[in-house]
């Protein structure tokens, strides 16, 4: 349902918006939309996968333990997580594309209120989208997850766990539980689970920021930026080295190299570029 609802908005705010067209490019590309979602899903199921085979980088089991002690509620086990970590990341960049946390479920999906553009708050020095995004993840238990939807404590760590995704790029550490793994799958892990390319990705990240903010970008020192957070928010080599196989598990043969490669013809787009420009060469064939 949370995919559907993004596609509903590609087709029906996004790909129609004047502000949004770039000249020579179509479709207008994007980044908060059904391919990330499906692809943090992709990567929790990798994780909780590995997780079930005994192999833990991400400290799952001591979060749900400091979780329990923090909250008062019971420690989830492995299922409960899987679960909550489902549901938070379906939802998590509802908020993008809403105006509202109003859910109405009918013939059209969630019917959610949609926004004018793709919102992001990492342009805000507060998390309103997360915010959104956490009380329609928590609208949504409540009218269709059934049994889920009637567990308080599982609709307050779905909401905790939405409320992780704020990114701050200079932000390496949080004591939050669960901060380190909703980052890092977030951010790092999406990548090697999409079904478009990463350049493609980032594509539209600029697309939606440009709409937001338009302005320059610097290109090489953009991408680059990938491995380096990943290295700053991994900083253990064989804690990273743990991370890489599990997402290295994907359908599409990524790898950390393939991944956090930066192709040649970047490497003079060292200065801030149009943002048009960016589009262009990051979608541009070779």
């Amino acid at each position: 349902m949370a995919v559907a609802e993004h596609d509903r908005f590609e087709r029906e705010v996004w790909s129609v918006l004047p502000a949004a067209a770039i000249p020579g490019i179509s479709p207008t590309p994007s980044y908060h939309n059904g391919n990330h979602v499906a692809a943090v899903c992709d990567g929790t199921e990798a994780v909780f996968e590995a997780l079930a085979a005994g192999s833990d980088p991400f400290g799952l089991a001591r979060d749900a333990r400091r979780w329990a002690e923090a909250t008062g509620d019971p420690e989830p086990d492995a299922e409960a997580l899987r679960t909550a970590f489902g549901v938070a990341f379906a939802c998590h960049d509802l908020g993008n594309i809403a105006a509202t946390d109003r859910v109405e479920i009918g013939s059209n999906g969630l019917g959610l209120e949609h926004a004018r553009f793709y919102d992001s708050s990492a342009l805000y020095p507060t998390p309103a989208v997360e915010i959104r995004s956490a009380g329609i993840a928590h609208a949504l238990l409540l009218a269709r997850g059934g049994d889920c939807g009637r567990v308080p404590a599982l609709a307050r760590l779905v909401e905790h766990l939405v409320l992780q995704t704020v990114f701050h790029f200079e932000k390496v550490s949080d004591s939050a539980p669960f901060w380190f793994p909703i980052q890092v799958v977030d951010m790092i892990g999406s990548y090697f689970f999409l079904r478009t390319s990463r350049l493609a990705a980032i594509a539209g990240l600029f697309a939606e920021m440009r709409v937001q903010k338009p302005g320059t970008i610097p290109v090489l020192p953009f991408l680059t930026s990938l491995e380096e957070r990943f290295e700053r928010l991994v900083p253990d080599p064989g804690n990273r080295r743990d991370v890489l196989e599990i997402f290295e598990w994907n359908a599409f043969g990524r790898t950390g190299e393939s991944v956090f490669a930066v192709p040649g013809k970047f490497h003079g787009m060292t200065v801030p570029v149009p943002y048009e420009e960016a589009i262009a060469a990051l979608l541009a064939p070779g």
